[in-house]
């Protein structure tokens, strides 16, 4: 029987005693923290004293340093949990432990870079409060995410187009976990750019293909750029380049350089529109959208009979909101006529089947991650 995850604002409790902290951070995309769940208790009940004595039974030291983030919970819960540090320092320090109460200047949750530095996974105590309705899980870090690995293959690789836009390699991890690939399947980026989503899926999975093309030469050309210096880094290994090819196409002429029926995945992000100033009216964005949309249709139609029977899709459709305007693509109807059906992957998680949005704050742009199989 499958476990269902409890989600908690951007939090989220999963019962499985078999996992394996560091292999799942290191395929993990949007996760920045994992951690074992050590009690659950009524949040009502939950003190500091509770919390010291958490401490007391994994000692680590007379002089140590702790963080604490609350996720999720009614206003009123959040107010009570936050409390709980400073009263956590004086608990400590009536035991005889001097403590360090550890914050980040930006944010209420204590950043993943912090945990690291401090060594809290090892020598101190990261707690993660997840309010859960009248009940409270109180978890311990184990894990986090290693921001300079991420960076390196973001910023470092020689072949960037800031203006052209760049998907995230997180985003990108992301999008490749949501595809579901075996060993056996051939992934396809039909818009590869420079090379992010091949980049990760040829470090996440074990697929016998990762192809990628692009209308413009100059794209194409980076992204066998980057993944050379990938190789020459040692972040992908040389029988990782071997299943790793690019090609020139525009999608409308895939069929001349694949067989029908032998794409199992494709995985991209697809035009975003021009850069967007912010003043754009109305009229404007939905120009955008409708350009967006025209693509789309093109995109579905040239690649279903590329697409082995089942083959998944995830995509990118994007959302433009200046100070005058928005305008949304959505085609969850349309797909239907084009011979796919759209897939949530929160199906069963939760109660609202909301869909799966990507967006930074003061971004004009919005991600809409969607999930396609073919019927």
């Amino acid at each position: 029987m499958t476990a269902v995850p409890r989600l908690m604002a951007n939090g989220c409790v999963l019962e499985d005693a078999g996992w394996d902290g560091e292999d799942l951070m290191d395929r993990l995309g949007g996760t920045v923290k994992l951690g074992d769940v050590v009690l659950t208790m009524p949040a009502d009940d939950l003190d500091a004293d509770r919390l010291a004595d958490l401490c007391a039974e994994r000692p680590r030291g007379k002089d140590v340093a702790f963080g604490c983030s609350v996720v999720g919970g009614t206003p009123g819960v959040r107010r009570s949990l936050e409390r709980l540090p400073l009263h956590l320092k004086r608990a400590l320090k009536s035991r005889g432990i001097k403590s360090r109460w550890v914050t980040s200047k930006d944010s209420p949750a204590l950043s993943p870079a912090a945990v690291a530095k401090l060594q809290l996974m090892t020598k101190g105590y990261d707690f993660v409060l997840l309010a859960d309705g009248k009940d409270v899980h109180i978890g311990l870090t184990t894990n986090v995410q290693d921001a300079d690995a991420w960076s390196a293959r973001d910023y470092g690789r020689p072949a960037r187009d800031d203006e052209a836009g760049m998907l995230p390699p997180k985003l990108a991890r992301m999008m490749v976990n949501l595809a579901r690939v075996d060993d056996s399947m051939t992934v396809l980026d039909p818009f590869c750019g420079s090379g992010t989503v091949l980049m990760e899926a040829a470090l996440a999975t074990s697929a016998a293909q990762i192809i990628g093309s692009d209308a413009d030469a100059k794209q194409a050309d980076a992204t066998d750029q980057n993944t050379d210096w990938l190789v020459a880094q040692g972040i992908l290994t040389p029988d990782d380049r071997a299943r790793t090819k690019t090609f020139v196409s525009d999608v409308k002429s895939l069929g001349a350089h694949l067989k029908p029926k032998t794409v199992d995945r494709v995985v991209t992000e697809g035009d975003l529109g021009p850069p967007l100033r912010g003043s754009e009216p109305q009229k404007q964005l939905d120009k955008n959208r409708e350009a967006v949309e025209r693509l789309w249709r093109d995109t579905l139609t040239s690649l279903h009979p590329l697409l082995a029977p089942g083959a998944r899709l995830v995509i990118v459709w994007p959302s433009f909101k200046t100070s005058t305007g928005l305008a949304r693509v959505k085609m969850d109807d349309e797909v239907v006529t084009l011979g796919y059906r759209v897939v949530n992957p929160l199906a069963g998680w939760d109660d609202t089947g909301a869909p799966l949005i990507y967006h930074r704050e003061g971004q004009k742009v919005a991600r809409r991650i969607v999930v396609l199989e073919k019927v």
